[in-house]
Protein backbone atom coordinates (compact mmCIF):
# COMPACT_ATOMS: atom_id res chain seq x y z
CA UNK A 1 0.00 0.00 0.00
CA UNK A 2 0.79 4.02 -0.56
CA UNK A 3 2.29 5.43 2.58
CA UNK A 4 -0.17 8.14 3.41
CA UNK A 5 1.55 10.71 3.96
CA UNK A 6 2.70 10.10 -0.12
CA UNK A 7 -0.49 10.55 -1.37
CA UNK A 8 -1.39 14.40 -2.37
CA UNK A 9 -3.13 16.77 -0.18
CA UNK A 10 -1.44 14.22 3.20
CA UNK A 11 1.41 15.62 4.90
CA UNK A 12 3.05 13.99 8.07
CA UNK A 13 3.02 16.20 11.07
CA UNK A 14 5.10 15.99 14.67
CA UNK A 15 3.05 17.17 17.71
CA UNK A 16 3.93 16.32 21.36
CA UNK A 17 2.33 14.62 23.88
CA UNK A 18 3.66 16.07 27.78
CA UNK A 19 2.27 12.94 30.01
CA UNK A 20 0.68 14.19 33.33
CA UNK A 21 3.20 11.87 34.74
CA UNK A 22 6.40 14.46 35.65
CA UNK A 23 8.86 11.11 35.59
CA UNK A 24 7.47 10.40 31.47
CA UNK A 25 9.82 12.15 29.28
CA UNK A 26 7.79 14.45 26.94
CA UNK A 27 7.38 12.57 23.24
CA UNK A 28 7.32 13.81 19.69
CA UNK A 29 4.73 12.07 17.67
CA UNK A 30 3.40 12.03 14.23
CA UNK A 31 0.49 12.49 12.34
CA UNK A 32 -0.79 11.88 8.68
CA UNK A 33 -3.37 14.92 8.41
CA UNK A 34 -5.10 15.92 5.44
CA UNK A 35 -3.93 19.68 5.08
CA UNK A 36 -7.30 21.14 4.07
CA UNK A 37 -8.56 20.09 7.44
CA UNK A 38 -6.67 22.13 10.02
CA UNK A 39 -6.59 19.50 12.91
CA UNK A 40 -9.79 17.70 12.80
CA UNK A 41 -7.65 14.48 11.90
CA UNK A 42 -5.38 15.05 14.92
CA UNK A 43 -8.89 15.58 17.37
CA UNK A 44 -10.66 12.56 15.49
CA UNK A 45 -7.17 10.49 16.56
CA UNK A 46 -6.74 11.89 20.20
CA UNK A 47 -10.93 10.98 21.12
CA UNK A 48 -9.77 7.62 21.57
CA UNK A 49 -6.97 8.53 24.09
CA UNK A 50 -9.85 10.38 25.82
CA UNK A 51 -12.29 8.08 26.11
CA UNK A 52 -10.29 6.17 29.00
CA UNK A 53 -11.11 7.16 32.58
CA UNK A 54 -14.06 6.88 34.81
CA UNK A 55 -16.03 10.09 35.50
CA UNK A 56 -16.66 10.97 39.40
CA UNK A 57 -19.92 11.68 40.39
CA UNK A 58 -19.03 14.00 43.05
CA UNK A 59 -16.76 15.87 40.78
CA UNK A 60 -19.43 16.56 38.36
CA UNK A 61 -21.59 17.78 41.29
CA UNK A 62 -18.91 20.23 42.23
CA UNK A 63 -18.87 21.94 38.88
CA UNK A 64 -22.19 21.51 37.52
CA UNK A 65 -24.07 21.84 40.99
CA UNK A 66 -28.29 20.61 40.66
CA UNK A 67 -27.54 20.10 36.84
CA UNK A 68 -25.84 16.65 37.13
CA UNK A 69 -28.60 14.87 38.18
CA UNK A 70 -30.25 15.26 35.16
CA UNK A 71 -26.74 14.32 33.19
CA UNK A 72 -26.15 10.65 31.47
CA UNK A 73 -22.32 10.20 32.98
CA UNK A 74 -21.63 7.99 30.23
CA UNK A 75 -21.46 10.44 28.03
CA UNK A 76 -19.06 12.38 29.05
CA UNK A 77 -16.97 9.20 29.19
CA UNK A 78 -16.91 8.84 25.34
CA UNK A 79 -13.73 11.00 24.72
CA UNK A 80 -14.40 14.90 24.20
CA UNK A 81 -11.17 16.70 22.74
CA UNK A 82 -10.88 20.20 24.26
CA UNK A 83 -8.99 22.76 22.36
CA UNK A 84 -6.89 25.73 24.15
CA UNK A 85 -5.04 28.26 22.19
CA UNK A 86 -2.00 29.36 23.96
CA UNK A 87 -1.34 31.49 21.27
CA UNK A 88 -3.75 32.86 18.34
CA UNK A 89 -3.06 33.27 14.75
CA UNK A 90 -1.84 37.52 13.91
CA UNK A 91 0.35 39.07 11.18
CA UNK A 92 3.16 39.20 14.30
CA UNK A 93 3.50 35.33 14.58
CA UNK A 94 3.15 34.68 10.36
CA UNK A 95 -0.65 33.34 11.27
CA UNK A 96 0.00 30.87 13.54
CA UNK A 97 -1.34 29.31 16.41
CA UNK A 98 0.12 26.89 19.07
CA UNK A 99 -2.88 24.89 20.48
CA UNK A 100 -2.84 22.07 23.55
CA UNK A 101 -5.57 19.42 23.11
CA UNK A 102 -7.10 18.22 26.42
CA UNK A 103 -9.95 15.80 27.56
CA UNK A 104 -12.90 18.23 28.14
CA UNK A 105 -13.69 15.78 31.08
CA UNK A 106 -10.19 16.09 32.71
CA UNK A 107 -10.78 17.25 35.65
CA UNK A 108 -14.41 15.28 36.43
CA UNK A 109 -12.31 12.24 35.60
CA UNK A 110 -10.12 13.56 38.63
CA UNK A 111 -6.96 13.80 36.48
CA UNK A 112 -3.92 14.76 38.47
CA UNK A 113 -2.32 18.44 37.18
CA UNK A 114 0.05 18.46 34.64
CA UNK A 115 2.11 20.46 36.17
CA UNK A 116 4.35 20.79 33.06
CA UNK A 117 1.75 21.99 30.33
CA UNK A 118 0.65 24.78 33.34
CA UNK A 119 3.94 26.11 33.72
CA UNK A 120 3.80 26.17 29.93
CA UNK A 121 0.49 28.06 29.66
CA UNK A 122 2.13 30.40 32.53
CA UNK A 123 5.23 31.56 30.28
CA UNK A 124 2.55 32.30 27.20
CA UNK A 125 0.74 34.60 29.83
CA UNK A 126 -2.33 32.33 30.94
CA UNK A 127 -2.83 31.14 34.29
CA UNK A 128 -5.26 28.18 34.45
CA UNK A 129 -4.33 24.39 35.81
CA UNK A 130 -4.65 21.80 33.25
CA UNK A 131 -5.19 18.32 34.15
CA UNK A 132 -4.22 15.03 32.48
CA UNK A 133 -2.26 14.51 29.63
CA UNK A 134 -1.68 17.22 27.39
CA UNK A 135 -0.81 16.93 23.34
CA UNK A 136 0.81 20.34 21.85
CA UNK A 137 0.11 21.08 18.20
CA UNK A 138 0.78 23.76 15.72
CA UNK A 139 -1.84 25.13 12.66
CA UNK A 140 -1.15 27.97 10.26
CA UNK A 141 -3.90 29.46 8.70
CA UNK A 142 -3.70 30.79 5.08
CA UNK A 143 -5.58 31.77 1.94
CA UNK A 144 -6.90 28.19 1.61
CA UNK A 145 -7.96 27.28 5.46
CA UNK A 146 -6.10 26.00 8.38
CA UNK A 147 -3.01 23.44 7.85
CA UNK A 148 -0.87 21.69 10.57
CA UNK A 149 2.46 22.11 10.57
CA UNK A 150 5.18 20.75 12.79
CA UNK A 151 5.62 21.59 16.74
CA UNK A 152 8.63 19.83 17.96
CA UNK A 153 10.47 19.36 21.02
CA UNK A 154 12.80 22.36 20.50
CA UNK A 155 9.83 24.32 20.13
CA UNK A 156 8.97 24.07 24.17
CA UNK A 157 11.78 26.45 24.91
CA UNK A 158 11.42 29.35 26.87
CA UNK A 159 13.64 31.14 24.04
CA UNK A 160 11.23 29.54 20.60
CA UNK A 161 9.93 32.58 18.74
CA UNK A 162 6.72 31.41 19.17
CA UNK A 163 6.92 31.62 22.66
CA UNK A 164 8.26 35.30 22.91
CA UNK A 165 5.29 36.57 20.91
CA UNK A 166 3.07 34.44 22.40
CA UNK A 167 1.58 38.08 24.62
CA UNK A 168 1.77 40.00 21.58
CA UNK A 169 -0.13 37.42 19.20
CA UNK A 170 -2.96 37.11 21.83
CA UNK A 171 -3.54 40.75 22.09
CA UNK A 172 -3.06 41.33 18.36
CA UNK A 173 -6.18 38.72 18.00
CA UNK A 174 -8.20 40.04 21.13
CA UNK A 175 -8.03 43.92 19.01
CA UNK A 176 -8.90 42.51 15.98
CA UNK A 177 -11.99 40.52 17.51
CA UNK A 178 -13.01 44.06 19.20
CA UNK A 179 -12.44 46.00 15.74
CA UNK A 180 -15.06 42.98 14.19
CA UNK A 181 -17.65 43.46 17.03
CA UNK A 182 -17.39 47.32 16.44
CA UNK A 183 -17.93 47.08 13.10
CA UNK A 184 -20.61 44.62 13.02
CA UNK A 185 -22.23 45.89 16.33
CA UNK A 186 -25.73 44.51 17.23
CA UNK A 187 -25.58 41.96 14.14
CA UNK A 188 -21.87 40.87 15.98
CA UNK A 189 -24.13 40.23 19.41
CA UNK A 190 -26.95 38.32 16.72
CA UNK A 191 -24.72 35.67 16.54
CA UNK A 192 -23.65 35.05 19.57
CA UNK A 193 -27.00 34.65 21.26
CA UNK A 194 -28.24 31.64 20.03
CA UNK A 195 -32.58 31.96 20.63
CA UNK A 196 -32.09 34.90 23.28
CA UNK A 197 -33.55 37.61 21.39
CA UNK A 198 -32.59 40.27 24.29
CA UNK A 199 -29.56 42.21 24.73
CA UNK A 200 -26.34 40.56 26.34
CA UNK A 201 -24.29 43.67 26.98
CA UNK A 202 -21.87 44.25 29.85
CA UNK A 203 -21.07 46.83 31.40
CA UNK A 204 -18.02 49.32 32.30
CA UNK A 205 -16.65 50.85 35.79
CA UNK A 206 -13.89 52.39 36.91
CA UNK A 207 -12.07 49.28 37.58
CA UNK A 208 -12.73 47.18 34.75
CA UNK A 209 -15.55 46.46 32.27
CA UNK A 210 -17.26 43.21 31.07
CA UNK A 211 -19.12 41.82 27.92
CA UNK A 212 -20.46 38.35 27.61
CA UNK A 213 -22.45 35.37 25.31
CA UNK A 214 -24.30 32.79 26.74
CA UNK A 215 -22.02 30.72 27.23
CA UNK A 216 -19.38 32.98 28.85
CA UNK A 217 -18.54 35.95 30.57
CA UNK A 218 -15.06 37.92 29.86
CA UNK A 219 -13.85 40.65 32.45
CA UNK A 220 -11.03 43.24 31.78
CA UNK A 221 -9.23 44.88 34.86
CA UNK A 222 -6.77 47.36 34.19
CA UNK A 223 -3.38 46.81 35.16
CA UNK A 224 0.14 48.58 35.60
CA UNK A 225 2.10 48.22 32.20
CA UNK A 226 4.99 46.47 34.22
CA UNK A 227 2.77 43.60 35.65
CA UNK A 228 3.65 40.34 34.51
CA UNK A 229 1.97 36.66 35.11
CA UNK A 230 3.98 36.11 38.26
CA UNK A 231 2.86 39.29 39.74
CA UNK A 232 -1.32 38.57 39.48
CA UNK A 233 -3.55 36.60 42.06
CA UNK A 234 -7.11 35.12 40.45
CA UNK A 235 -9.17 33.13 42.42
CA UNK A 236 -12.33 31.30 40.98
CA UNK A 237 -15.21 30.01 43.21
CA UNK A 238 -18.98 28.85 41.97
CA UNK A 239 -20.05 31.93 42.68
CA UNK A 240 -17.27 34.48 43.46
CA UNK A 241 -14.21 35.78 41.79
CA UNK A 242 -11.30 37.71 43.55
CA UNK A 243 -8.32 39.60 41.41
CA UNK A 244 -5.50 41.64 41.76
CA UNK A 245 -2.02 42.22 42.20
CA UNK A 246 -0.42 39.92 44.97
CA UNK A 247 0.51 41.66 48.06
CA UNK A 248 -2.32 44.25 47.31
CA UNK A 249 -5.52 44.52 47.89
CA UNK A 250 -8.08 42.84 45.28
CA UNK A 251 -8.86 44.92 42.57
CA UNK A 252 -12.32 42.50 42.20
CA UNK A 253 -13.83 40.66 44.86
CA UNK A 254 -17.27 39.87 44.97
CA UNK A 255 -20.21 37.65 44.23
CA UNK A 256 -20.65 36.87 40.77
CA UNK A 257 -24.27 37.57 38.84
CA UNK A 258 -24.34 33.70 38.09
CA UNK A 259 -22.43 30.65 38.98
CA UNK A 260 -18.90 29.26 36.86
CA UNK A 261 -17.42 26.06 36.10
CA UNK A 262 -13.94 27.65 38.32
CA UNK A 263 -12.27 25.09 36.80
CA UNK A 264 -13.06 25.72 32.78
CA UNK A 265 -11.89 29.56 33.95
CA UNK A 266 -8.76 31.06 32.93
CA UNK A 267 -7.26 33.94 32.98
CA UNK A 268 -4.10 35.93 31.30
CA UNK A 269 -2.25 39.28 30.52
CA UNK A 270 -2.39 41.42 27.64
CA UNK A 271 -2.21 44.53 25.73
CA UNK A 272 1.47 46.89 26.64
CA UNK A 273 1.69 50.61 28.42
CA UNK A 274 -1.43 52.16 28.89
CA UNK A 275 -3.51 49.12 27.57
CA UNK A 276 -2.29 46.28 29.82
CA UNK A 277 -4.99 44.30 31.57
CA UNK A 278 -5.92 41.64 33.24
CA UNK A 279 -8.11 39.38 30.80
CA UNK A 280 -10.75 36.85 32.92
CA UNK A 281 -12.89 34.27 31.17
CA UNK A 282 -15.41 32.39 33.20
CA UNK A 283 -17.67 30.03 31.80
CA UNK A 284 -21.11 30.40 32.73
CA UNK A 285 -22.90 26.68 34.24
CA UNK A 286 -26.34 27.54 32.78
CA UNK A 287 -26.53 29.77 29.22
CA UNK A 288 -28.40 32.38 29.53
CA UNK A 289 -28.07 36.24 30.37
CA UNK A 290 -26.53 37.74 33.44
CA UNK A 291 -27.66 41.46 34.17
CA UNK A 292 -24.24 42.20 36.44
CA UNK A 293 -21.24 40.46 36.15
CA UNK A 294 -20.62 41.52 40.42
CA UNK A 295 -23.88 41.37 42.68
CA UNK A 296 -25.25 44.73 43.31
CA UNK A 297 -23.56 46.66 40.61
CA UNK A 298 -25.51 48.73 37.91
CA UNK A 299 -24.26 47.49 34.47
CA UNK A 300 -23.86 49.27 30.94
CA UNK A 301 -27.96 48.08 30.47
CA UNK A 302 -29.22 49.51 33.75
CA UNK A 303 -30.24 46.54 36.00
CA UNK A 304 -28.90 46.29 39.16
CA UNK A 305 -29.37 42.94 40.47
CA UNK A 306 -28.01 39.93 38.83
CA UNK A 307 -29.73 36.88 37.59
CA UNK A 308 -28.46 33.58 38.79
Amino acid sequence: DTPRHTVPGIMRCTYLLIPCDDSTPVRELTIDAEQDKGDADLKSHLTTHFSEGTVDPKAVEKQLGGLSNAMDLSVLEQGTVETFPLTRPSASNGMSSVNFYLDECGVLKNQPRNARASQLAVECGHNAPFHGDIFVAREVTGASGRKLVDFRMEDMSSSAAWMKSAAQANYEHHLATKKMHDQMGDSFQHVNLSDHGDNLTGGSFDNYSWTQSTEEVEVRVPIPATMKARDVDVVFNVRKLRAGLKGQAPLLDGELGGSVRPDECTWSIAGSGAERHLLISMEKQTEGRWTACLEGETNATGASDAES
